[in-house]
């Protein structure tokens, strides 16, 4: 008898559980979204190192006041992203070396994809980058156009930045040549090293010793005195020691 009770109350218990459960009727996340962060006055992707700007997005669809989560963006200034609810977001470009700019709206993401590009205008561009290898010693050297002259932040610094591998910038790259040794100290602001134009007056060079049988990936960047305080890059290039 005791264990016929026994039997029934444990039945119970577990039907009383099971009528407890809901079902997660959510689909997984499998909407996609990419696209390029474009230099607004060249027309061309803007450059970055890996981490060094987002794409912060906000899901309006769920929520009147959601939390903001931030899209990684690569060097290339492209992205991807295929692991996102469906539904309508607010996006906007956040951390980089460029002027603010607006949020963009009520972007509709799918399974089917959305591509929402992004147009930005860089504090500085770094121009005539050139590179002279004279047996291990390897002269990296640019000069600066500001795309904006007015309210242009304080130009503080550029660097030459070289890594063992393509991934190349001030998150990634060969310590040893990151030292006050190697860098411009400029510290101005634009008026006093560029004309009303955005033309800067001054080509920067910088020489380093470099190892024979060595292969170098390098760019050259500079820093303004931001909140942020990223970089504005030169294209990487790749240079072999014999």
């Amino acid at each position: 008898m005791k264990k016929a009770i026994y039997t029934i109350l444990t039945l119970a218990a577990v039907f009383a559980s099971a009528s407890c459960m809901k079902i997660d009727n959510f689909d997984a996340p499998g909407a996609k979204v990419s696209g390029t962060i474009i230099d607004k006055t060249t027309g061309k992707p803007m450059l970055f190192d890996q981490g060094d700007t987002h794409i912060r997005i906000w899901e309006r669809s769920y929520s009147a006041n959601p939390t903001y989560q931030d899209l990684a963006v690569k060097a290339d200034g492209s992205y991807n992203n295929s692991k996102l609810f469906a539904g309508t977001y607010d996006m906007l470009p956040v951390d980089g070396a460029y002027w603010p700019c607006d949020t963009t709206f009520n972007v509709p993401i799918g399974s089917k994809g959305t591509v929402q590009n992004f147009e930005v205008t860089p504090y500085l561009h770094v121009v005539d980058f050139a590179q002279e290898l004279n047996g291990n010693e390897l002269t990296l050297s640019c000069r600066l156009q500001a795309p904006v002259v007015e309210n242009l932040p304080q130009v503080v610094e550029i660097r030459p930045f070289l890594s063992l591998n393509e991934h190349c910038g001030a998150g990634n790259h060969i310590d040893y040549y990151y030292t006050d040794s190697y860098r411009v100290n400029i510290r101005k602001l634009w008026n006093k090293i560029g004309d009303e134009n955005g033309e800067g007056t001054d080509t920067y060079s910088i020489t380093m010793t470099v190892k024979s049988g060595y292969t170098y990936w390098c760019r050259m960047g500079v820093q303004v005195n931001n909140t942020y305080k990223n970089w504005n890059y030169s294209e990487v290039v790749k240079i072999q020691v014999p």
